[in-house]
């Protein structure tokens, strides 16, 4: 239905995007056409980049939760169909605009972008890349914006988490609750409660080195956490942090997550992997709660 519906849209819709009539040179793009309908694969013509942007070659895709939402018309933006999800990707550059002098072509990149992320090339602000250190590869340098993002964001901006502090962490085993562990545990010295919805995920959350873990599948929270620390509680607890609000405020501490991976204080952890292709698939693994960790797409 998705390709039907994309050859609905096509001529009205993203013809009008082209740029570049005479170039035959084309990408492939995961696009979704219909909201609430499998996302089609579709090749694409290239445009020109403005003088302030990026083209860059992507290598891994990150799959989140308001990737699907977006797809289904649930999210905050609304962008017009037919779009191309994914908000955060790992590549490499390919192309300049001339304006542009925090990356120059051949470097390793990290974005982070509205939409566009899910396909072989993606164009974005200069702004929105940060370059990759040596020692860390694309694949788990795709897993740092959005989840180790909101980590530093949450635990060290915000919470101001200090050593021998306890942390209550929810959803313990998805991404972003294992990249809360990791920075927690490794960076700030401080102790964590796991807290996730069944034993596997409990396990996987100690061993990424949680110093407890609650099921709450299994009873209250609340008495679970009681009998752990006593009446005195904890110090910090994390749930989520999302909107137009993180990105922005993601662009002053990124440096600080990549330096940790660099320095392998953090140990970014993938759940699973994607073809490009198989997006559809990647979906359904995370919205059937089967994913821990981060769910990448690989475009190459």
């Amino acid at each position: 239905m998705a390709v039907v519906a994309w050859g609905r849209f096509f001529a009205r819709a993203w013809l009008c995007r082209r740029a570049w009539q005479g170039c035959s040179r084309q990408y492939r793009a995961a696009f979704c056409a219909e909201l609430k309908q499998p996302l089609a694969i579709e090749k694409v013509d290239h445009r020109p980049v403005c003088p302030h942007e990026v083209r860059v070659n992507v290598h891994f895709c990150g799959v989140n939760f308001a990737d699907i939402l977006v797809c289904r018309g649930q999210y905050q933006e609304e962008p017009h169909l037919p779009f191309t999800p994914g908000m955060e990707f790992s590549g490499i550059v390919l192309e300049t605009g001339t304006d542009v002098s925090t990356v120059k072509e051949g470097d390793r990149v990290i974005g982070v972008c509205g939409f566009n992320g899910m396909a072989e090339e993606c164009i974005t602000d200069q702004k929105s890349l940060w370059k990759i250190p040596e020692g860390v590869a694309l694949r788990e340098a795709a897993v740092l914006p959005i989840s180790y993002g909101t980590a530093v964001l949450a635990l060290e901006h915000r919470a101001r988490t200090q050593p021998g502090e306890t942390v209550l962490v929810t959803a313990a085993a998805g991404a972003t609750g294992l990249a809360m562990i990791d920075v927690a545990t490794n960076v700030l010295q401080a102790k964590v409660i796991a807290a996730a919805g069944n034993e596997q995920k409990c396990k996987l959350a100690m061993q990424r080195g949680a110093q407890s873990s609650v099921n709450y599948s299994q009873g209250s929270l609340k008495e679970a956490v009681r009998k752990l620390v006593g009446s005195g509680g904890v110090n910090v607890v994390i749930d989520t942090v999302g909107g137009d609000v993180f990105l922005e405020a993601l662009r002053s501490i990124l440096s600080s997550v990549l330096r940790y991976c660099q320095q392998g204080r953090i140990q970014p952890y993938i759940g699973a992997e994607f073809k490009l292709e198989e997006v559809n698939d990647a979906f359904l693994h995370v919205t059937r709660r089967k994913s821990t960790g981060k769910v990448l797409l690989s475009l190459k």
